[in-house]
Parts: C-alpha cells; sequence; structure tokens
C-alpha cells in the first residue's frame, strides 16, 4: 500500500486505505483532490486480470448508468498496475451485514433485492447478464430511510449472443448458481435465479442449498425448495417462482419480479410491522439475558450532574504555568497564577463533574474497584473537591494544562491543583454534600466570543479549535489556536490578525479530533429547495494549522458523535432512529448499522469498546467492532456515564430533586460481561 501512495503523489487521487481483496487484486478507498469525492480504485492484476478481460469488464462498466449499479468512472494508470475509479459505497458489502449476527427488517430485505433487480433489469435491457449474483458482489450505500443496494463486480458477465455458444464455462458461485449455468448455460434468468437464493437466505437466515460444489450442484439440479413457516405467505410464490429449475418456468424479467415483490411488500406489511414494532431496521437474533448490576459504591448528590469526564493520574501533575494574556474580539483576557504540585500526588483515577456552574473533582484511590465487589473501606471512598465559576458551563475538556470549561460564549481555564487541594472553610476534604460551602476560585479567562461557539482542544493541549456559529445560524466560522502561546494561527478574520480560516460551507454541530495533527468538523447538510430539511452530513478535515486537506458528504444526519479509543473511530446516533447506532471508521470510510433493544440517550467511550445506556438504566456493552457483550440493568434515569478504565464505570442520576452517582465494576461475575 505504501508503494501505491508513493505512486499517487502526482495522481488526482488521494489514497485513504485498504478497503479489501478481490477476485482480481485490490481495493482501496481515495479521495479526489480537489473535489474531496470519495471513489473506490479497484486494481486488475495484470496477471490473474489480463488485457483482453480488463478491457471486457470497462466495456460494461462504461455502458451501464444506474443507481443501482456501480459506475466506473475513469481509469487510472500508474507505472506498475492499473485502476478503475468507481463509486465509493461506505456501507461495505451485503455479505458483510448478513454476517454481524443481526437480522435485517423483513421490509429492508426486500427494499435490498428491489434494488438488485432494478439494476439488472438495466443490465439486462442492455443485454448483459452478471452471471455471479451474491451478497459479496453487491455494495451499500448508506441511506436515512435504510441501504441502498448496488450491484458489482461484472468480471465474469456475459452478452445474450454469448449464452448460445454453451462455452463460457462455469465460473461463479456455486451456492447461487441456475442448474443451467453448470452447463455453461447463461440467460437473463440466470441471474433471477441467483436473487431468489438471495432472497431466501435473507429472509430466513441460510442458503436452500449448501455443501461441497458437487453437493449443491446436486441439490440445484435436483432438490425441491423447502420454505419455512417463518416466511411470510405472501413471499412463497416469489420465492417458488425465482427458484424454478427450468428458465421457462421462472419470472422472465426483473421488471416483472419487481411487481411480484412489491406485491408480497403491500400484503405482507402488517405481519411486519407486528413482529417489528420496536425496530425499523435490524436487531439480534439472539435475547441476551440482563446481567445483574451489584454497586461497589454509591454516593448522594445535591445536584445534578451533567457531565463526567475521567482523567487517569497514574504519575505525578506537573504544574503548569498560567496561559499568556491575549486579546480575543478586542476583549481583554484576565489570567491567574497556578498554585504548585506536591512532587508527590497520589496514584488515583480523577473524575472531573459538571453541575451548572460548579466544577467537582473525584479521586478514585488505586484498588477501589474489586473483583469480587465487596463494600468499600471507608478510606477508600472517593474524595470530591469543587469550585464554583461565574458563569453557567457547558461542558468540560480536561487537560494537561488544566482543567478548561466552555461556557455559552467564554473558555474558561482551572488549574488541576486547585481541584488537588480541595479544602473546605474549615480545611478539612470536603464530603460532597455541600457545594456552597467551598470557597469560589478565580478562573482564568481564556478566550471570549461575541456569539455562540464550540471548541475542542488537542489530547496533549497543544492546540485548539473554535467553530463560532455565524448570525444567520447556517454558516460558520473556524479559527485555530496554538495553546502554548494562546496565538491564532489561522481565523475567520475576526480573532486577531491571523489570515483567513476556512469557512464552513454549513453551520458546524461537532468538532472531532481523530488523532494530534487533524480536526474533523461536522456541518449539516440542508435540503436546498427548502433550507429547512437535514439531508447529510458534511465531513471537512483540516491540520493543526487550519489547512483544508479533504472534505466528503454522508448520506445521513447524525447526532451525538462520541469519538472512541481508537483513532478516526466514532459513534453515533441518528435522529428519529431511536433502536440503532452508527460505527463510523474515517480512515477508510465505512459505516455499520448496529440495532439495538433499548433506546440509548448516553454513550461512553472506553478503551475495549463502548457503553449505552437508556433512561430506565438499561445498558448495552459493545465491543470495538459494535458485537455486543451482554445487558446490564443499572440505575434508572441517568444523566451522566463515565468510564474508569479499564473496566470501572460511572452513572449519575437525577429524578424529583434526588440523585446518586454510582460506581460499578464490569467485570462482576453477575454482570455476564466476557471481556
Amino acid at each position: 500500500m505504501s508503494h501505491l501512495v508513493k505512486e499517487l503523489k502526482r495522481s488526482k487521487y488521494r489514497l485513504l486505505g485498504l478497503v479489501g481483496q478481490g477476485q482480481f487484486g485490490r481495493v482501496y478507498c481515495a479521495s479526489h483532490r480537489k473535489t474531496g469525492r470519495l471513489v473506490a480504485l479497484k486494481e486488475l492484476d495484470k496477471q490473474r486480470f489480463p488485457t483482453h478481460k480488463f478491457l471486457r469488464e470497462l466495456r460494461f462498466l462504461l455502458s451501464l448508468q444506474h443507481p443501482n449499479i456501480v459506475t466506473c468512472h475513469a481509469l487510472e494508470h500508474t507505472p506498475t498496475g492499473r485502476y478503475l475509479v468507481m463509486d465509493y459505497c461506505e456501507g461495505g458489502t451485503l455479505r458483510g451485514l448478513m454476517e454481524e449476527d443481526v437480522r435485517l427488517h423483513p421490509a429492508q430485505c426486500l427494499k435490498l433485492v428491489v434494488d438488485v433487480l432494478s439494476g439488472l433489469d438495466h443490465a439486462h435491457s442492455r443485454g448483459i447478464v452478471h452471471c455471479d449474483i451474491k451478497p459479496e458482489n453487491i455494495l451499500l450505500t448508506l441511506q436515512a430511510d435504510g441501504w441502498t443496494a448496488r450491484v458489482s463486480d461484472f468480471g465474469i458477465a456475459r452478452l445474450h449472443q454469448e449464452s448460445a455458444d454453451g462455452d463460457g464455462g462455469n465460473t461463479g458461485s456455486p451456492a447461487y448458481m441456475a442448474p443451467e449455468r453448470f452447463y455453461g448455460q447463461y440467460a437473463a434468468t440466470s441471474d433471477l435465479y441467483a436473487v431468489g437464493i438471495l432472497l431466501f437466505e435473507l429472509l430466513v437466515g441460510y442458503r436452500p442449498f449448501s455443501g461441497t460444489p458437487i453437493a449443491m450442484m446436486s441439490a440445484h439440479l435436483n432438490n425441491p425448495v423447502k420454505i419455512p413457516s417463518t416466511v411470510p405467505t405472501a413471499l412463497h410464490s416469489v420465492l417458488l417462482t425465482a427458484l424454478q429449475k427450468l428458465p421457462a418456468r421462472r419470472f422472465q424479467s426483473a421488471a416483472q419480479m419487481v411487481t411480484a415483490v412489491q406485491a408480497a411488500i403491500a400484503e405482507a406489511m402488517p405481519e411486519f410491522e407486528q413482529a417489528w414494532s420496536k425496530a425499523r431496521f435490524l436487531r439480534s437474533p439472539i435475547v441476551s439475558p440482563i446481567g445483574v448490576c451489584t454497586y461497589i459504591q454509591q454516593e448522594a448528590l445535591q445536584a445534578e450532574v451533567q457531565q463526567l469526564v475521567p482523567r487517569s493520574a497514574q504519575v505525578p501533575q506537573v504544574s503548569q504555568p498560567p496561559l499568556p494574556p491575549m486579546k480575543v474580539q478586542m476583549e481583554a483576557i484576565a489570567a491567574v497564577v497556578s498554585t504548585s504540585t506536591p512532587a508527590s500526588a497520589e496514584r488515583d483515577e480523577r473524575v472531573y463533574q459538571l453541575c451548572n456552574h460548579y466544577i467537582g473533582c473525584r479521586s478514585y484511590p488505586e484498588g477501589l474497584l474489586t473483583s469480587e465487589g465487596t463494600p468499600v473501606e471507608q478510606g477508600k471512598r472517593s474524595r470530591l473537591a469543587s469550585v464554583r465559576l461565574p458563569k453557567v458551563v457547558k461542558s468540560l475538556l480536561v487537560r494537561p494544562q488544566g482543567c478548561f470549561a466552555l461556557t455559552q460564549r467564554s473558555i474558561y481555564r482551572l488549574s488541576l491543583d486547585l481541584f488537588q487541594q480541595g479544602q473546605t472553610q474549615q480545611g478539612q476534604p470536603p464530603n460532597g454534600h455541600n457545594l456552597a460551602s467551598f470557597k469560589p476560585a478565580v478562573p482564568e479567562l481564556v478566550a471570549e466570543f461575541s456569539r455562540d461557539f464550540l471548541a475542542t482542544i488537542e489530547a496533549k493541549g497543544r492546540w485548539m479549535v473554535v467553530a463560532v456559529l455565524e448570525p444567520d445560524n447556517v454558516t460558520s466560522a473556524l479559527s485555530f489556536w496554538k495553546l502554548s502561546r494562546m496565538q491564532s494561527i489561522k481565523s475567520g478574520g475576526r480573532h486577531g490578525n491571523a489570515a483567513q480560516a476556512p469557512r464552513s460551507t454549513a453551520q458546524v454541530f461537532h468538532l472531532a479530533m481523530p488523532d494530534s495533527r487533524y480536526v474533523v468538523a461536522f456541518s449539516h447538510l440542508v435540503d436546498q429547495s427548502t433550507n429547512s430539511y437535514i439531508t447529510g452530513v458534511l465531513l471537512e478535515i483540516f491540520t493543526r494549522r487550519g489547512d483544508r486537506v479533504n472534505g466528503f458528504s454522508l448520506p445521513i444526519p447524525l447526532r451525538q458523535v462520541l469519538s472512541s479509543k481508537v483513532p478516526y473511530n466514532l459513534l453515533a446516533l441518528e435522529p428519529g432512529q431511536t433502536h440503532s447506532v452508527l460505527l463510523i471508521d474515517l480512515k477508510p470510510l465505512k459505516i455499520v448499522r448496529i440495532g439495538l433493544e433499548i433506546v440509548p440517550i448516553l454513550l461512553a467511550a472506553a478503551s475495549w469498546g463502548y457503553i449505552l445506556v437508556a433512561a430506565d438504566g438499561h445498558m448495552i456493552v459493545l465491543d470495538r467492532y459494535g458485537v455486543v457483550l451482554g445487558h446490564i440493568a443499572g440505575p434508572a434515569h441517568p444523566t451522566a456515564i463515565a468510564v474508569l478504565e479499564p473496566y470501572g464505570l460511572l452513572v449519575a442520576t437525577w429524578n424529583d430533586g434526588r440523585g446518586d452517582l454510582y460506581t460499578i465494576d464490569l467485570q462482576q461475575p453477575d454482570s455476564g460481561l466476557v471481556f
């Protein structure tokens, strides 16, 4: 791959990553350097795919232009290879979706089959028989209402006039081959038989015939199809007609089969809605037992906690000098001097909590969590120190330089030393039950803006990005800051004397830093005709100096985006889709939709995966690949959660003026989780 990167340096495409290995070579994800459009570069190895076959597939692809067929846009030559430039499908293959231990909603299954049939109808109308329809050759793009299927890989496709010769061989996939295909015969109805096998597998979960290639050939030729009773009656005739042994008895065109499938959808939809009332897209076929949640520690809260931010303190904290004063939007910035940190700090885990004006810091001593779930000794209980800010805080960002508090139009910094002292007016360690008893701390004003804003800070605290919302609430101006000197590297012209910065084409609603060098700005894409309907998300990638390096769009709206512990991986919720979550990999782009049995309201990332919590306290634990590890019944009315690495969990609750902070060990035997 590194060799290809060097070859493409002078190309119009920028390589983003390897997607997979095809029959005739590798497939890469790349972006157009000027437009940012994502494409797939399909390598065609000269040894496995000679020139005459290459020209053959290219001829087929260039003649097919349809929304349900992967389009070929160009041919890219390098000194060592040839690559087809094709549409990129971020949803992967249909096989990948079918193997993710989920069951697709039957309506989604039928919709995908209609997509495949529509693409085949276009190909058949131009005299092309695909000859290798199978889930691996069906690519997916995500849409707000599910997925769109697109037919790909016309490497062994045939023309209608060639089928009469009978000399095309029987190459293909035996599990999906029509009986006549084993004798080297081809027709449009051969593709429809393969679609019938595909529909059977989507609805039932397995293929009608299996075994060795010889056994499958015999079954396709001789064995009748047995349709399980779980398949709606309306679809029986569709499957039986598509899977007839004789081509003349099958559907005679893809359009004819589409009509039959759509009629079956209308008839079976009431049955689907009754059986799938809580899931619109997919769900797990296995009902997992709900584990028992035993609390290691439970502490009463005096105010609602809006956010919990963990930060490991396994090494002594070094005293940070105050950030230098600067001028932002013609307003002076005040600074305060931090107190020094003792040379030896406790080995503990610190969690910062946000309660309106108050920022608290809880210290969790090493050994607080025990695998047996035994009661915690009094000396090991968490200790709370708290300070009060002059304005209501919206969110916290904890970095080595301190705790950055983001209000509606200001950024403050609090030295971590303030929380280490944790003194009350009586000089005793605080008990966490009376926030008003603490001395107010003087925060350091880092920046102030005349409008609402979003901000994110690099993990080591070296640079910051701010998105200021414009008055029309449609666009946002980005500015980039070097925190060592609090100097604006590049801004929108209103923050310091820097040059004009990139300006988003839409309203930025989230900023994420996938690593120490880049920031990703998420903006809503709005329907141009009404300017009110959100159609998708624009992702723009900038360097820490403010240079835009790439940009591409997602065809689905997002909300509540969560950065994971794995670089370039995200977890997000979809507006209007209550029982699913999206796992997004940005490099290369891949989006997996995960069906849930709960409606998550809180998300948290751990080094091993994710935790999702519903309003009733029901938790789902996922690994980093989106596989469900288990379910736990947690405390109801959660307002904030945080992970104490590796397997600790904090849950803050609040209801009717009362709340608690729970400490949970996810490795308890009763939880049922196996990491």
